[in-house]
């Protein structure tokens, strides 16, 4: 049987703030340039596609955020 894992992560104006709830940026989450400090969408993208992320489904919420859901087969 084939099992899976997930990953959900939150977007905002094209940074990848968190992933499965852990904050993604250099600098501490609430510190002034935090949210610049994140990875940029387009980057993180191409390392979780070569670590085997498929991206099923987009949730927008607010202008310029969303949450993104990946899975990957695990083991």
């Amino acid at each position: 049987m084939r099992r899976f894992e997930y990953l959900v992560v939150f977007m905002k104006d094209d940074r990848v703030l968190t992933a499965n709830g852990n904050w993604q940026g250099e600098v501490a989450q609430g510190e002034p340039g935090a949210e610049e400090s994140c990875p940029s969408l387009f980057a993180w993208l191409a390392e979780a596609g070569a670590q085997g992320w498929e991206m099923v489904a987009v949730d927008p919420e607010e202008t310029g955020t969303a949450q993104l859901y990946f899975k990957r087969t695990h083991g």
